[in-house]
Parts: C-alpha cells; sequence; structure tokens
C-alpha cells in the first residue's frame, strides 16, 4: 500500500488563503491608518499640482492648534495666490509671533463650496481669523464654469458632498464615486497616491544622475546670490563669508534665515532681522566638500521694492563674488525633498517688459489664439457683461453671507478681501450699477455682522504686476505681503481688546 502524501486529505484551497488573506488585510490597515502616514511622505510635485496641495494645507489645518496660538486660514480661489502664508507667516514672526498662518487655494472653487467644507470641517480647523480672498469672477460663473466641477468635488468631503448635493450630482457614477471616496481613503486620495509615487520615481533618477558640484554656484554677476547657493572653501582652514542683507528683503519678509551646510552636514545658521553687511565664520574641517552650500528661507524682489526694474528673485549680495556660475555651468547637488514649504517659484507671464513694451506684450498674449486667450477673453467679457445688469445678492452672494454669518456666530474674525484687478479691464466696469453696489454689499456684511471687516485692493496694483486680468504675478503677490500681514495685525489687535487684554 502507498504511503500517504504529507498534505493528503487537507483542502487545496488552505495554500490560497495563506497566500492571499494578507493582502486585503495589509490594505484594510494602510486604509485605516493612511492620515497616520501618508501626509508624512514629502510632496515632490510642485505647488501647481493644486488639488494635492489642497489636502495637504487641509491636513495641515487638522493638526492640533498649539496653545495660546492664533490660528490664521486664508482661503479663495486662485486669486488667493495673492496671499502668500510663507511671507505673511514671515512678517507677522519678526514683531508679532503667536500667529498660526495657513492658506487653502483651489483654482475655480466658489463660495458654495467654501461654505460646505467650513460647515463639516470648520471644528477641526479652528480658525479664530479666516481671510476671505475673491474676485468679480468668482460670482459671476462663465459659461465653462457653471456647475458642480469634479476638480473642485474632489477637494471637499465626499460625505458632505453626497449628502448635501445628491441631486446636484450629474450622473449615479458619480453619487457611487462619492461613495467609495467616503468608504476608502486609498479611494479617494488615488490620484495623490499616484502623483507621490510619480514625484519620488523622478526624484531617485534625479538623484541618480547628480554629481556634487565642484565650483560655485547660484551666484550672479553683479554679485547677488539665488535662493540656493554654493561658495568654494578650503578645506581645513575657516572660511569668512561676508553678506549684505538689504532693506527692501527685511520690508518684504520681517526676517531672513540662512543655513550653511557642507557636504550635508549642518555648518551654521544665521537669522537676520536688520539689513546691512554681515559676516559668517564657517569651520571646514581637513577632507572637508569643496563647496559651502547656503539656502536662505526666502527671497525678494528689487522691483518689488520699488527701486529698480530688476524682477530677479534675489537673495544675498556677496563682498567677494567667486567665479559666475553661469559661465562654468555648475549645478547645485540632489537635495531632498526637491521642492520645499515656502520657495517661491518664478512667474511671469508678460515677461520682465515695463510700459509700452509690457502693453505690446499684454494684448498679443490675451488676443492669441490658444486656449489661454481664449479663456481670458471670456472671463473680460464676463466682467463687461454686468454693465448692463441689476446687482442681486443672490447665488453665491448668498452663500458668502451664510458663511460670513455662520463664522461670526462662532466668534471667528473674517476679513473679506476685495482682490486686484488690472487697471485695464477694471476701468472699463468701475463705475457701474453693478460693480458699486457689489463692493457695497459686502461693506455692508462688515456692518451687519460683528467681528467682520471689509478691504478693498482692488486698485492696490499697477497692470505690469499681473498675469492677466486678475492674477498678480510674484512681483505683485510679494507687495502685498505687508497689507495682508497689516490686516492680520490689526485683527489681533480687535480680538485682544474684545477680551479685555488689551485695556
Amino acid at each position: 500500500m502507498t504511503a500517504p502524501e504529507p498534505h493528503e486529505g487537507k483542502p487545496r484551497y488552505a495554500n490560497v488563503w495563506k497566500v492571499w488573506l494578507p493582502i486585503p488585510l495589509l490594505l484594510l490597515v494602510l486604509d485605516l491608518t493612511f492620515n497616520l502616514w501618508f501626509w508624512q511622505i514629502p510632496k515632490l510635485t510642485g505647488m501647481g499640482d493644486w488639488g494635492y496641495q489642497f489636502h495637504i494645507d487641509l491636513q495641515r489645518l487638522y493638526a492640533p492648534k498649539p496653545p495660546g496660538t492664533l490660528r490664521v486660514v486664508a482661503f479663495g480661489s486662485s486669486v488667493s495666490g495673492s496671499f502668500d502664508a510663507y511671507q505673511v507667516q514671515s512678517l507677522l514672526d519678526a514683531v508679532e509671533p503667536g500667529m498660526e498662518v495657513h492658506r487653502l487655494m483651489k483654482p475655480g472653487i466658489k463660495p458654495t463650496d467654501y461654505r460646505l467644507l467650513f460647515e463639516a470641517q470648520g471644528a477641526r480647523m479652528q480658525p479664530d481669523v479666516v481671510v476671505f480672498t475673491f474676485n468679480l469672477l468668482d460670482f459671476l460663473n462663465p459659461s465653462f464654469e457653471r456647475g458642480f466641477r469634479k476638480a473642485v468635488r474632489d477637494a471637499l468631503p465626499p460625505w458632505a458632498v453626497l449628502t448635501t448635493r445628491y441631486d446636484a450630482l450629474p450622473t449615479l457614477g458619480d453619487k457611487l464615486d462619492l461613495a467609495a471616496a467616503s468608504a476608502s481613503n486609498l479611494y479617494r486620495y488615488r490620484k495623490e497616491i499616484d502623483a507621490a509615487a510619480g514625484g519620488h520615481l523622478r526624484a531617485v533618477l534625479q538623484w541618480s544622475r547628480s554629481r556634487p558640484p565642484r565650483g560655485a554656484y547660484g551666484v550672479y554677476a553683479d554679485g547677488h546670490t539665488a535662493q540656493r547657493f554654493g561658495l568654494p572653501v578650503t578645506a581645513g582652514r575657516p572660511e569668512v563669508v561676508e553678506y549684505y542683507v538689504d532693506p527692501h528683503w527685511i520690508a518684504q519678509r520681517g526676517r531672513v534665515t540662512l543655513r550653511f551646510s557642507l557636504g550635508g552636514r549642518s555648518a551654521a545658521e544665521r537669522v537676520e532681522v536688520d539689513p546691512g553687511w554681515k559676516r559668517a565664520i564657517i569651520d571646514v574641517p581637513a577632507g572637508g566638500a569643496p563647496v559651502l552650500d547656503v539656502v536662505a528661507d526666502s527671497v525678494w524682489s528689487p522691483r518689488a521694492g520699488g527701486g529698480s526694474e530688476d524682477p530677479r528673485l534675489l537673495a544675498v549680495r556677496l563682498r567677494e563674488v567667486p567665479p559666475v556660475a553661469s559661465q562654468n555651468g555648475a549645478r547645485p547637488q540632489f537635495r531632498y525633498p526637491p521642492y520645499l514649504d515656502g520657495e517661491l517659484q518664478p512667474f511671469l507671464r508678460m515677461g520682465d517688459k515695463l510700459g509700452e513694451a509690457f502693453a505690446v506684450r499684454w494684448q498679443e498674449v490675451l488676443n492669441a489664439p490658444n486656449a489661454f486667450g481664449k479663456r481670458f477673453r471670456s472671463y473680460r467679457d464676463a466682467k463687461l457683461h454686468i454693465r448692463d445688469e441689476v446687482f442681486q445678492p443672490t447665488g453665491e452672494y448668498a452663500e458668502v453671507e451664510r458663511l460670513v454669518a455662520s463664522l461670526a456666530e462662532r466668534g471667528v474674525t473674517v476679513i473679506l478681501v476685495n482682490t486686484p484687478e488690472s487697471p485695464w479691464l477694471l476701468r472699463d466696469y468701475e463705475s457701474t450699477p453693478y460693480y458699486r453696489a457689489y463692493v457695497q454689499f459686502f461693506e455692508g456684511l462688515a456692518t451687519t455682522y460683528p467681528n467682520v471687516r471689509f478691504y478693498d485692493l482692488r486698485g492696490a496694483l499697477p497692470a505690469e504686476d499681473f498675469n492677466d486680468w486678475h492674477h498678480p504675478n510674484f512681483v505683485g503677490g510679494i507687495k502685498l505681503g505687508p497689507r495682508y500681514a497689516d490686516m492680520l495685525k490689526s485683527a489681533r489687535a480687535d480680538r485682544e481688546r474684545r477680551s479685555g487684554r488689551g485695556a
């Protein structure tokens, strides 16, 4: 009689379960713990990945508020890009520490959407002050922006969307999609997971090709530097670095932090709150790296300071200028993560031209037969159309009032900001009854509800500080930073007076 096989008589499916059962269990654990680990992974896709960035910024707001800290949340559509949270934070830290500044920005999002977000998640965000930045266009809904766009829908809490806007969802597939997103984080954030995987794959490829610099980099011929630059040093002896912090830099940022490193190891850190010439002495060990890497926590623009036509984003000016990097092609060593919070990405759609040359370029870009030109001609036409309309505080205007009333009732200070517009379009409808009533509507909110202020910045910038009709370029954005900081300092003083601390 043949001896039985060792596993004879046992079900074959036992081995299948041992192999496959751990996989759904692992996915379930990853799903349930998603918010504990995923948002700790550095985001490498830059600020332009709006949906991913929105969720990153929202998760930061879910973190507990430090005791005694005043939490500020600025929010809006793409026009909230004029509110640089890192610049405003730096300006406040230099004179009034104790305020925590955040920004939520999503192109195309409407007041209706933010009201839903604050109703669903406002308690978790714990704002003390909110800054609502808006533009007339946010209330006009051009034809190609009507409806509940998926890119905006995906930024909002899916269950809240499903339960409050069920009838507005166009298809059964949209409803099932939101139900699945409500039940599973891995499904809800699938785009962000894909972006994270792709970003890190590209970072690995970049790292594999990078080589340590052997000479200076990030230094201009005039002695100024970029935000990240490198200086050649001699091993085994102290290196003296003399640099100049421009007064405009302090005015635009409040304070400046420089971090010096050798071969990836920190060598020194300097925090400057006053302009002028400075000196740092760096000990370079024998056999150390041949290049001293320096990273500034911010940059400044001479043109934003009003004293120059130079739009560059600069850091310090060196007393001793090494060979110009652009002549030897030197590049900084790979850094992880390559994108850091607070790094300003330059963008001048019209280039660095001014005056008549800027006007010519403006007409070329906005009248071009491409998607951008068509879209912004539609925006222009939507604004010009109000000249024939009667202002009615319905639709998105009513949503704003509901949001303001809700926030004010909870003791939140509300700052309403009508953001800048290009004077070349504003002049064509500014004096119309509709636009006057539009401004009066927000003035009325500030007088009707407690703890509400309205600031009208429509004419705050010249035409050369815009990338289009209503989006300031980075020069215009830098100019606005101190004004936003002043609004928040005033709001803080008001809160302290009401609480009796300022008495």
